[in-house]
């Protein structure tokens, strides 16, 4: 029978160590960056999360089967951020205990990012009751891109921008609930968000914003950023009254090609599981799972 257990504090520092290593090259993977880059980023989770994460062994009987990376995450989850089982079929047993520690935490959800090549998180993601959440999607710039026809991308203005930011803090909210967060967890991870993103507003690092014209009509805007080498959509909007009409396809193809001007090879975005018409969209482009977080609700907890 699978139990779980602290690390014993001796041996934290060296087992901390291959845990970061291990998801940094996970996320190296998924997310095209140098492996250096990646582990500076998972060590910088670990940071962050170092008062509500824990390091916990595996055991069977007196032998360590396994290691587990969980953390307590803003809106009620508790995340499973690395999960190496010597045999990820007995993840099934693991499960339950998991449920247990996520509700004695008060999370109401127990997530997982799924990777290909990650034989434990994938295992554990396909446990019945993992529904999925969102995906991250990459496309490589190398291949050939549409034209996005007339339309083009210019700068946001001051009051663009403004009027943008607010109306997208709201909307990534309303994302989250619909993903399953509580309304003021999902408030509150928006704000969060928002101010650790954008710091210096329209002319933070690496952020980048346009409104989508078509001639002398605004008929959509983009977010994008560019601190990274894949390139990432954290954003776009078709305006309400100039939906069905293609201009979707136009802004993803646009941002593409100013991407791939601007030295990137990869494209890469979030889509939420509640939006398949997005998902269909970037289907249809070309874009491919590099991630995929799912989640299980738990009950009673909190």
């Amino acid at each position: 029978m699978l139990e779980l257990r602290d690390v014993p504090p001796d041996q934290v520092s060296v087992r901390l160590t291959a845990v970061v290593d291990r998801v940094a090259r996970v996320r190296a993977a998924a997310r095209f960056l140098p492996l250096e880059v990646a582990r500076e980023q998972v060590e910088e989770t670990v940071d962050q999360t170092r008062d509500r994460s824990e390091l916990l062994d595996v055991v069977d009987g007196d032998d360590v089967v396994g290691v587990l990376w969980l953390a307590r995450a803003g809106g009620g989850e508790l995340i499973v951020h690395d999960l190496l089982l010597d045999d990820p079929a007995r993840v099934a047993e693991l499960t339950p205990l998991l449920v247990d520690r996520a509700r004695t935490a008060g999370s109401q959800l127990l997530g997982v990012g799924v990777h290909p090549g990650d034989p434990g998180r994938a295992a554990l993601g396909a446990e019945p009751g993992f529904v999925p959440r969102a995906t991250n999607m990459a496309l490589s710039l190398d291949g050939e891109i549409a034209d996005p026809g007339g339309l083009a991308l210019r700068r946001m203005t001051d009051v663009e921008f403004e009027a943008f930011l607010t109306g997208n803090a709201d909307e990534y909210a309303g994302e989250l609930v619909a993903a399953g967060m509580t309304d003021e967890a999902a408030a509150q991870q928006s704000r969060d968000q928002m101010a650790q993103l954008l710091p210096d507003g329209l002319t933070s690092p690496g952020m980048h914003f346009f409104t989508a014209w078509v001639g002398e009509e605004p008929v959509g805007s983009l977010w994008l950023c560019t601190l990274d080498p894949m390139a990432f959509v954290y954003d776009i909007v078709v305006r309400e009254d100039q939906r069905r009409k293609g201009y979707g396809a136009a802004i993803m193809n646009a941002a593409a090609l100013w991407t791939r001007d601007r030295g990137h090879q990869v494209l890469g975005l979030n889509v939420f599981a509640h939006n398949p018409g997005a998902r269909a969209l970037y289907d249809r482009l070309g874009y491919q799972v590099t991630q995929e977080y799912r989640a299980l609700d738990v009950p009673d907890a909190g």
